[in-house]
């Protein structure tokens, strides 16, 4: 029994544990972790059916029925539909074949296209249908030895992209043409980005999730570069905060300190059994007692796997205790609306005593580079 394998009979026996009687799965990161591949399939319906008992199936468009018949997992029943006739009369079935009556549990992959679930439910009006996120990322969000070891290395390449593309700051440079310099340093270490690479300059760091643009580099603003890789499918994920020559804002100085302040009060805050909330709850503390919490507009963090944003998430609300081999982000951050922001985010993994950081750390002060 390989690790997909092993992965599909430990969800089936939580499916039989909570009464569910099928998992449907899009082509999504949750088929690639339990098959080891994943077709989004564009507009096209692409399942991987795990019954409670039995074997899984694929229900894919024909064209990649072949690619289905090769995946890790070794699934057994491919069903590859044809433009012209569609996926239903194969979900139907397999609906039949899993002897899936009036009042059974269906949990549906929370990605799963709109179109596609209101099918499912017109085929199957009497089915009750749920999301499978939670179910999922009980199995996900503990990762093992071999995870963790991919997780490190895709760490490892984004912090060499980091500091590859600090030396293509220059003075009127665009936010894009850093970004296209990210995306070919990834590229030539053999590596695919994990998302589009996040760069900010000036003003434009006040928004945590700007659209990288093409304003163009001044003396003394303020930077922000948000970028990940890949390797073996796991994800990295890094925020660094400089400053191109001495900072335009005086206070750029100030509210970096405090955010590495905050970001370290979280990472020293998390070891097995601190909940999530508590952790973000450490970090927010410290800005907010600084006078910006107001300007601390998003959660602390989130888990990363094969997914750059998974379960666990590192916000207020979310009692769920953390577990030796958790992975997620720590990033706090102050945004001033029309001046700068500042982000500082590492990667951590949770170990017996507390957590270690798969990242070299961020300088403890606002970084000046010289123009």
């Amino acid at each position: 029994m390989n690790d997909y394998q092993t992965r599909v009979t430990r969800l089936q026996a939580a499916m039989q544990a909570q009464g569910v009687a099928l998992t449907l799965l899009a082509g999504t990161d949750q088929m690639r972790y339990l098959s080891g591949w994943r077709e989004g399939g564009h507009e096209r319906f692409v399942g991987l059916f795990v019954p409670a008992q039995g074997e899984t199936a694929f229900v894919v468009p024909a064209m990649n029925a072949p690619q289905a018949r090769l995946t890790p997992l070794g699934t057994k029943q491919v069903h590859g539909w044809a433009d012209e006739n569609g996926w239903h009369s194969d979900a139907q079935a397999l609906f039949a074949q899993y002897g899936i009556g009036a009042g059974a549990q269906v949990l549906v992959d929370d990605e799963l296209l709109s179109v596609h679930l209101l099918g499912l439910q017109s085929l199957f009006p009497n089915v009750r249908f749920a999301p499978a996120g939670d179910l999922m990322a009980t199995l996900r969000q503990v990762k093992t030895a071999g995870e963790i070891a991919s997780l490190d290395e895709a760490a490892r390449l984004i912090d060499e992209v980091f500091e590859e593309v600090l030396l293509e700051l220059r003075e009127g440079v665009t936010e894009l043409e850093i970004s296209d310099c990210v995306l070919a340093a990834i590229k030539r270490k053999g590596s695919a980005p994990s998302f589009s690479p996040l760069i900010c300059f000036g003003a434009n760091c006040a928004l945590p999730h700007h659209h990288t643009g093409n304003a163009r580099l001044q003396i003394g603003d303020t930077v922000i570069i948000d970028i990940g890789c890949l390797s073996d499918n796991y994800a990295s994920d890094i925020t660094r905060t400089v400053s191109f020559g001495t900072p335009r804002d005086p206070d750029a100085d100030k509210v970096y300190e405090i955010v590495h302040r905050a970001h370290w009060a979280a990472r020293n805050h998390a070891k097995p059994g601190v909940s999530c909330e508590s952790v973000d709850g450490a970090a927010r503390s410290i800005i907010t007692a600084e006078g910006y919490g107001e300007a601390f507009v998003h959660r602390t963090g989130h888990g990363i796997g094969l997914s750059t944003h998974e379960p666990p998430y590192i916000v207020s609300g979310n009692g769920l205790a953390l577990e030796e081999g958790m992975c997620f982000s720590v990033e706090p951050g102050i945004y001033l609306s029309g001046r700068f922001g500042v982000r500082i985010e590492n990667i951590v993994t949770v170990m017996a005593e507390g957590v270690r950081s798969v990242n070299v750390d961020a300088s403890a002060t606002l970084r000046v580079l010289n123009p």
